[in-house]
């Protein structure tokens, strides 16, 4: 081959907005018939991207796979041909080909001086400028398949529309022929002139850019809608919207592609909801996301495009019931999340009404960390969706239901899940009676509280009646359940899918508040030691659990498996632990979810 052929070369030099990775491969032709002998030696199955002056155009930080061709410089050629049209090969740039046209006496093509590409691109996007577009004086296209094959195409061979032309799959622009009309050299010239002066008055032309970045809405201007918005000098990075230009994004000098694909996705948030009209853009993202171990740390465009979508979070912690102390300290791990994700934060402790505590506050939406009664049985929630305000997780009949235990096992019972036996203790005169059904060892709770406050196993009469006794002390029904002898098993279910199971092992008798939340020898084991299809079907099992019930956004399914091989479950919270000790955050740390990204993406069960 007469061009050079690259290995990892970085593309941020051949791009307008100078970001981007590297290719595998970068091939620069000598000439287009050099060109046609490169594709034809290329594998079959090779990745073929092309690329002009690299305008209108992001590449990733991560950069391309397969073999990039570049014609810029290349593909030059430019002449009239017989039949008075102009012939321009792909690696011309537009502005060439403007003047060009001008100094043969023709006009029409005096708008691609505004264009910053070359021939090609214009022809891929339909590129247009000044009132112009590039398919109005196409007469035919000369197009190269992956075989090497040359082809001769008509305008009528592609669906053309704005900032788009779409033709046979696999097939790239060689070259171009123009049909324009006679006209005077010297009007040309200088319609060619002012053309540049507006330009330069209007656009950035003296920083890094791609050219517009959004599409015009039917009936508007993007760059009227960017500014309007209040978006001219916003910045993520290095990449800001111009000032001079709304439409157009600069590279200040130090972004990288994902910065500017962030400002791009954020930019498109806030013009919709301030308007409702989604941009689309005119830019050609291409390549795969950096990541951190590459010349350039990818952004979080989540966070970036979302941050402020979520206005002012009230964590509600605290609540007069039983778990206040726990939910304390999970209000506090959840809020510290937040401020270090960027979130406007503000911590909430709730010790009387709900309506009071956010009074002052003008909050947008509530991280719930209530555990319990007041907080987690569909109270709050009703508050929140009389007051209007978005919260996090399950609504007001799905909290209810799954803070009942009784009402709980109901609803698995009927929809066939296995749960055990139990006997509802309403008075003494019911101790004989469970005895006869259940037996010992029987365990004991209160029907409406959480984290196994109020339980007790009986292995006897008499430990059954104090089991009682103490049960009833939270002024809720209260049930024997028939112990289950096997291992004890979590599962923690995001937006719907299972996170890894935990195994709990504790010398307690049970898995009580003492060993949830401050001793040391409770064992938790993650990966749980199930094989892998054991473990999918309990993970399975939890997320059908949650279903039954309604759950949304994120809950905590306990589940026994007794000696025989039986799942049995056993309850559900809606609001679980987020402290040092719990297994929400453990079940995500082995998923690869950090703490903070956890409380995140709970977070963004509110936008629903």
């Amino acid at each position: 081959m007469k061009g050079r052929l690259l290995l990892n070369e970085k593309l941020a030099k051949y791009t307008s907005w100078r970001v981007g990775g590297s290719a595998d491969r970068l091939y620069i032709p000598e000439d287009k018939q050099d060109l046609i002998e490169f594709v034809k030696s290329l594998p079959e199955a090779e990745s073929v991207f092309w690329m002009g002056l690299g305008s209108n155009l992001l590449v990733r930080d991560g950069g391309i796979r397969g073999t990039v061709i570049n014609t810029t410089g290349r593909l030059k050629k430019m002449e009239m041909a017989e039949d008075g049209s102009v012939y321009v090969e792909a690696g011309v740039p537009c502005a060439h080909v403007a003047r060009f046209c001008s100094r043969q006496g023709l006009s029409g093509a005096e708008f691609l001086a505004g264009i910053p590409g070359t021939m090609g691109g214009a022809l891929k996007m339909n590129a247009g400028a000044f009132g112009g577009e590039t398919w109005n004086i196409v007469k035919q296209v000369e197009v190269i398949d992956l075989a090497g094959r040359v082809s001769i195409r008509q305008p009528h061979d592609f669906k053309v529309s704005y900032r788009s032309a779409k033709g046979l799959e696999g097939e790239w622009f060689l070259a171009a022929n123009l049909k324009l009309e006679s006209g005077v050299s010297e009007e040309s010239t200088q319609k060619i002139k002012g053309l540049l002066e507006k330009r330069a008055k209007t656009q950035p032309t003296n920083q890094p850019s791609c050219g517009s970045v959004f599409k015009n809405p039917e009936g508007d201007y993007a760059a009227r809608l960017v500014e309007q918005t209040g978006l001219k000098g916003y910045a993520i990075g290095g990449a800001c919207v111009s000032e001079k230009h709304a439409n157009f994004i600069v590279n200040t000098g130090n972004a990288s592609a994902a910065e500017i694909e962030a400002l791009i996705k954020y930019v498109q948030l806030k013009v919709e909801e301030r308007y409702g009209v989604v941009l689309q853009t005119e830019v050609c993202m291409v390549g795969v996301q950096g990541t951190e171990t590459g010349t350039q740390n990818a952004v979080d465009l989540k966070s970036l495009s979302s941050v402020e979508r979520f206005g002012r979070v009230a964590v509600m912690m605290g609540g007069s019931a039983a778990e206040r102390a726990v939910s304390l300290r999970s209000g506090k791990a959840v809020y510290d999340a937040l401020i270090n994700k960027g979130i406007d934060a503000v911590a909430v402790d709730v010790t009387a009404s709900p309506i009071d505590a956010l009074a002052d506050i003008k909050a947008d939406r509530v991280f719930n960390i209530i555990h319990g009664r007041s907080g987690e049985d569909g109270v709050l929630q009703g508050v929140l969706e009389v007051l209007g305000i978005p919260y996090t997780g399950s609504g007001v009949l799905a909290s209810a239901l799954s803070m009942d235990k009784l009402r709980t096992k109901l609803c698995w019972q009927g929809s066939g899940l296995v749960t055990p036996e139990w006997y509802l203790l309403k008075s003494e005169d019911d101790i004989d009676p469970c005895i006869e059904k259940l037996g010992f060892p029987v365990i004991v709770k209160p029907a409406q509280e959480g984290s196994s406050i109020g339980m007790s196993k009986a292995r006897n009469r008499d430990e059954l009646v104090n089991a009682l006794t103490v049960a009833a002390g939270y002024n809720c029904d209260v049930y024997a359940e028939r112990w289950v002898n096997g291992k004890e098993y979590t599962v923690a279910v995001l937006n719907g899918e299972a996170l890894p199971v935990i195994r709990l092992e504790t010398p307690h008798d049970f898995y009580d508040y003492e060993a949830k939340y401050n001793a040391t020898t409770t064992q938790y084991h993650c990966p749980c030691g199930l094989d892998q299809d054991e473990e999918l079907q309990l993970r399975k099992l939890a997320v059908k659990a949650s279903e039954v019930i309604g759950v949304k956004g994120w809950a905590r399914v306990d589940v026994f498996i007794n000696d025989a091989g039986q799942y049995q479950l056993i309850e559900i919270n809606t609001v679980p632990g987020m402290t040092d000790h719990s297994l929400v955050p453990m079940a995500a740390k082995q998923a690869g979810i950090g703490f903070d990204e956890l409380v995140w993406r709970i977070l963004e069960t509110s936008l629903s």
